[in-house]
């Protein structure tokens, strides 16, 4: 496929339209709860900043969609998505319908350590937190003035950075 100004990905923005990874999203949770012998729906819904799939538990379901398993399928379609770094759209589960918006305090959380960073020039490590909520926050600076964030480590021990831009600093 042609690199295009809506599939380019430079490490920023996530791909404001990503149909192949949408449908690689849906055939992969389909897929994985039908050989789990799970009924469960499954719709996907793209936005410009990500992917979300809603599941829905259908009538004679006996598997729980519990937090640990929906973490856990959201960690695999997320590996099987995006492969790479480049061109990376998050795919984002949730239980009976989509949230609309982020967590508003994850999003207050985000724009007072960004005031803080920006204000001590000093590159704050968050840790921890869950997968979803790192991805809030970035989502939730990704065009904030004066500060960059970034993920580092493996696991358990994965943290998010808030990173003030040299310009970034009040004085």
């Amino acid at each position: 496929m042609a690199e295009t100004d809506e599939t380019r990905n430079e490490g920023g923005a996530p791909p404001r339209s990503a149909p192949e990874k949408v449908e690689k999203a849906r055939a992969f949770c389909e897929e994985l709860f039908g050989r789990l012998g799970a009924k469960v729906a499954v719709e996907v819904k793209e936005t410009p900043e990500a992917i979300g799939i809603s599941l829905t538990a259908q009538e004679g379901n006996t598997l729980e969609l519990s937090g640990t398993l929906v973490e856990a399928v959201q960690h695999l379609v997320n590996r099987v998505v995006n492969p790479r770094a480049e061109g990376r759209k998050w795919v984002n589960l949730d239980v009976g319908g989509f949230r609309e918006e982020g967590d508003p305090a994850v999003k207050a959380m985000a724009e007072r350590l960004a005031e803080a960073a920006r204000r001590t020039g000093k590159v704050l490590a968050i840790a921890p937190i869950s997968a979803r909520e790192r991805r809030m926050i970035h989502l939730a600076l990704v065009d904030a003035p004066g500060v960059s964030t970034r993920s580092e480590g493996e696991g358990i021990f994965r943290q998010l950075l808030i990173v003030p831009s040299s310009s970034g600093k009040q004085g």
